[in-house]
């Protein structure tokens, strides 16, 4: 039903538009452009300190069937590198040339939307009323979804299009706090007088090196993602900057998992007298739709409909889903192809592409799905 060679097009255009984050307004421009030739006016929707542009809503009022208020989600940022993005379609599939990532996360739910409006506008389709969203700096802390004002959340339901395989439905995602360390040692000079400095960047090690990181258990990972300090190899580094995180499923672990990290971190200073300035807090919110939950039973049955053998998955990422769900929004994660995503070896297959997009315009104009499921009070 979707006009496959317009989808792609859209896709290959969106790529090569530079929209790293807090710098995505000539995406947005892009979009804005679009939804208006559909005769759809997006808003400015909350915007990010130190943000180039804001969000994006727009609403497109139901047709031919009164339902709950259904809100379609895709993110405009990227990350590194990602400027001078140059696709490049071969074998079935789509990538950058190795020397950026693509940015199909989220260039392909962005370009899915665009696709799944125009078809609903041509062809006519009966739809639920659509609230759509489109976020900034989501790559970076979901900041985008954090500042949306309330009055652009008033939906009952939510898709975020922001996932990978096109056969998953992801219900449940973790929380996230980040870490920033500050470790303040004592310079001096490192060929002269070493014993009388204090060397930050040895205590930072020596605590990393004691620190439970990466996949802790099932449920639980940490990292330590950045370190900056030291001036010269001839002085003794009196201060260096550690950011990480962690992140899980269960709550208990995740404070046991911050609670170690913190306390490595203080024993390490102590040890060499250093001073730590430490800054803990939460990134977002876990969320967790039951498997049993109506919404998610209908949308599977629309899968199996369409020849794909479903799975309910979860998910050790954060998206905008996890602020839509502690907003009030059941969301949940579909994916319309993306893999090896944040990496130069990042690529998306077509056909999934095509055939994400298609099941997603499915659902979305699915009437029984949304007229049998209740509003939100």
């Amino acid at each position: 039903m979707i006009n496959k060679k317009r989808l792609i097009r859209t896709f290959k255009q969106l790529v090569r538009i530079d929209s790293l984050s807090l710098r995505e307004g000539k995406a947005a421009n892009y979009v804005k452009k679009e939804l208006r030739a559909l005769g759809i006016r997006a808003f400015a929707a909350g915007k990010v300190r130190a943000g180039e542009v804001g969000n994006l809503a727009a609403y497109l009022p139901g047709r031919g069937f009164n339902s709950p208020v259904l809100m379609i989600n895709a993110h405009l940022d990227t990350v590194s590198p990602g400027r001078n993005v140059r696709p490049v379609e071969r074998g079935g599939h789509i990538f950058s040339d190795g020397k950026t990532i693509l940015g199909a996360d989220n260039k392909a739910g962005v370009a899915a939307i665009l696709e799944i409006l125009r078809t609903i506008k041509e062809k006519q389709l009966e739809h639920p009323p659509l609230r759509i969203i489109f976020t900034v700096a989501e790559e970076i802390g979901l900041n985008g979804a954090k500042v949306l004002p309330d009055k652009f959340l008033k939906a009952d339901f939510g898709l975020a299009i922001d996932g990978g395989d096109i056969d998953e439905i992801t219900t449940r995602a973790p929380t996230q706090y980040s870490l920033t360390a500050t470790i303040i040692g004592r310079s001096a000079h490192a060929g002269l007088h070493p014993e009388e400095g204090i060397n930050a960047i040895k205590v930072a090690s020596e605590a990393i090196a004691r620190m439970k990181l990466g996949r802790i258990d099932r449920e639980t990972t940490a990292n330590i993602g950045v370190i900056r300090g030291g001036q010269a190899t001839n002085i003794v580094p009196d201060q260096v900057e550690l950011q990480g995180e962690a992140r899980s499923h269960n709550a208990k672990k995740l404070d046991r998992q911050v609670e170690h990290m913190e306390r490595v971190l203080f024993k390490s200073c102590r040890k060499h007298r250093a001073r730590l300035k430490l800054k803990v807090e939460r990134t977002y919110k876990a969320f967790k739709i039951d498997e049993r939950d109506k919404m998610i039973l209908s949308i599977l049955k629309v899968f199996s409909s369409s020849g794909l053998d479903p799975a309910i998955r979860s998910t050790g990422g954060g998206s905008d889903a996890n602020i839509f769900n502690e907003r009030g929004i059941p969301t949940i994660i579909l994916g319309v192809g993306a893999d090896h995503v944040h990496t130069t070896k990042e690529n998306i297959r077509v056909d999934d592409l095509v055939k994400g997009t298609e099941n997603i315009l499915t659902i979305i104009c699915e009437a029984p799905l949304w007229q049998n499921l209740k509003k939100k009070k």
